[in-house]
């Protein structure tokens, strides 16, 4: 009989425990809303995350002082509501042999400035530092200092617009379009520095759509291997990244 009792208090602590895990679960990132409605990444305790508009190639651009204002987020294991997914998350070892998480290849930070949950004091400090919002944007800011602030899309990847088009209009086809992939997100959602109004959409000759930034096409170039690339800066002297501050240039 003792034995019998000691199996049932066994089983009933661990019911009680999964019933934890499945009604109350903590987790190392989950979502919050921001007073304009947007979606927002946060650490399990509310802490606002952010990324860096210098880190488009997955690595951390942020040390020494940088790294004191802006400390690195990290969680061993992540673990996320079902509104996120896992896979999403990774990690990367930073220069000085500390680990830090990242989000769809964008490291993750805290705003020392930051002091209770919900705060989001950090954004769009310096113009190159924002909010992480779920979902990802489609257009996000990089930054370096030879090109200042240009467009990349979520994954990194540097977006180039062409000299010769024109407003609503590309003059990119044939092979060109071969070596310059036409850009397109179904909806555009940017950081808070970035008008969604400047995004359109435009079809293209063989029924494909494209999207526009002030009314002109959007790129990708294949030559780019890689996430922060930018080897399609100046080609033949009409291709070029896109600074927002400065578009359109005299075409």
């Amino acid at each position: 009989m003792i034995r019998a009792l000691g199996r049932v208090s066994l089983v009933v602590l661990v019911l009680a425990g999964l019933a934890g895990v499945a009604w109350g679960q903590s987790y190392t990132v989950q979502l919050a809303t921001s007073p304009s409605g947007v979606q927002y990444l946060t650490d399990g305790n509310g802490m606002t995350l952010y990324y860096f508009t210098k880190d488009a190639d997955g690595q951390s651009a942020c040390s020494g002082k940088c790294s004191q204002l802006w400390p690195t987020f990290y969680a061993p294991s992540v673990t996320v509501p079902s509104s996120l997914s896992a896979s999403d998350f990774s990690a990367i070892t930073r220069a000085d042999g500390s680990m830090q998480t990242t989000y769809m290849g964008w490291p993750l930070y805290y705003w020392s400035k930051d002091k209770n949950p919900g705060d989001m004091t950090g954004e769009g400090v310096a113009g190159i530092w924002y909010i992480v919002t779920s979902p990802m944007y489609s257009v996000m800011l990089s930054t370096k200092a030879d090109l200042g602030n240009y467009l990349v899309d979520s994954q990194g990847k540097t977006l180039y617009y062409f000299k010769k088009d024109s407003p609503g209009m590309s003059a990119c086809e044939g092979n060109c379009i071969k070596l310059w992939p036409a850009f397109y997100a179904p909806s555009v959602t940017a950081p808070s520095a970035l008008n969604a109004s400047d995004f359109g959409t435009i079809t293209r000759p063989d029924g494909s759509m494209q999207t526009t930034y002030k009314g002109y096409p959007l790129y990708y170039w294949v030559k780019d291997a890689k996430r922060g690339d930018t080897t399609g800066q100046g080609v033949a002297k009409i291709w070029f990244v896109v600074d927002p501050k400065s578009f359109p240039p005299s075409m």
